[in-house]
């Protein structure tokens, strides 16, 4: 009797210590979720940003299908949480995992980077030929970032004013612009004057600026349209609007979220040239209903438009970065 309680002891007792070793091997074998604080330069409502919010939409439905539980993004706000222009060290410096922006915000920091405003590739051949890889190099070095990809397509930068020309001359005209823009304006003779998006509208207004440069059919979202009178083509530049993740976070990732994200953000970037082209016909038809203006300039003048923007900028590039700017400049166009 005595042997029989003692033997159904022993088992209960095995029995539980089974159950708690099998316990503590599944929560060890539990991969620890990942979460990833994101900002973007510009305020959630700004057009380019949907694009962003639909890669992360993207990721979310992702993750839910092959890793659930495995990786949150919490989107934390735009510029009003941290300035457009600190976005990028406070990556570096792991205040943020993550950050949409774009090349002019952090060119000080990897001049390389300026390539992509004149990559005649999108964002998925540049991945495919290693321009993706090459970049994040210089990033993890100069940064401490990780390069996930651009987000931004077919957008070229736009020349919006406030009085009418007639040539590539632009003598005399103060015009708002990003850093990436400067030199450009420079050698066709403008004064290039840098402020931050919410002053374009005052700035115009007030007689402070004649004009600005901005990526096409984006100006509705600010209201400049009530301030401007013309608009210059062609473009120049392609967007480079980019994802950056800090290099920290990164390591801290398995494979395969690291291989989900880089695949999703491909899609996204397919979603967002698509956006980019419907964006600009419809918003150019817009703008003609307000009474703006066009400007087409002839030919020859486009030509000396667009050969001051590319070549001045391939100069800074090379200059800042010899070895790497040469490099890509071979990558990057056709």
């Amino acid at each position: 009797m005595c042997k029989d309680r003692l033997f159904r002891q022993i088992v209960r007792v095995c029995a539980a210590l089974v159950l708690v070793f099998s316990l503590a091997a599944v929560c060890q074998a539990a991969p620890k979720k990942i979460t990833l604080k994101a900002v973007t330069a510009w305020p959630k409502t700004v057009w380019e940003v949907h694009n962003f919010m639909k890669f992360l939409e993207m990721v979310e439905e992702e993750v839910a299908k092959k890793h659930p539980g495995e990786l949150e993004i919490k989107y934390v706000g735009g510029p009003e949480v941290i300035p457009n222009s600190e976005q990028v060290e406070a990556a570096r410096n792991g205040i943020v995992d993550m950050v949409f922006t774009t090349d002019g915000y952090y060119v000080s920091a990897v001049p390389e980077v300026n390539a992509l405003s004149v990559s005649m590739l999108d964002g998925w051949e540049e991945r495919a030929t290693g321009v993706n890889d090459f970049l994040n190099k210089i990033h993890e070095e100069k940064i401490n970032c990780t390069y996930l990809g651009r987000l931004g397509h077919n957008l070229p930068f736009i020349l919006y004013l406030a009085k009418p020309i007639t040539s590539a001359d632009l003598s005399g005209l103060k015009i708002r612009c990003s850093p990436t823009l400067i030199s450009a304006l420079k050698s066709l003779g403008a004064q290039p004057v840098v402020i931050p998006p919410p002053d374009i509208y005052t700035a115009m207004e007030r007689g402070v600026v004649d004009g600005y440069m901005w990526p096409a059919g984006l100006i509705r979202d600010w209201g400049w349209q009530e301030v401007t009178k013309y608009v210059v083509t062609p473009g120049v530049y392609n967007g480079a609007n980019v994802v950056l993740i800090s290099k920290r976070k990164w390591d801290q990732m398995p494979d395969y979220l690291q291989k989900l994200l880089i695949e999703t953000e491909d899609r996204a970037a397919h979603y967002a040239k698509d956006r980019s082209v419907d964006l600009v016909e419809k918003e150019f038809e817009e703008y003609k209903k307000l009474g703006i203006q066009f400007i087409d300039l002839s030919p020859a003048e486009a030509k000396k438009f667009k050969d001051a923007a590319y070549d001045s900028l391939w100069e800074i590039i090379i200059q800042k970065s010899p070895e790497n700017g040469k490099k890509l400049k071979e990558m990057v166009t056709r």
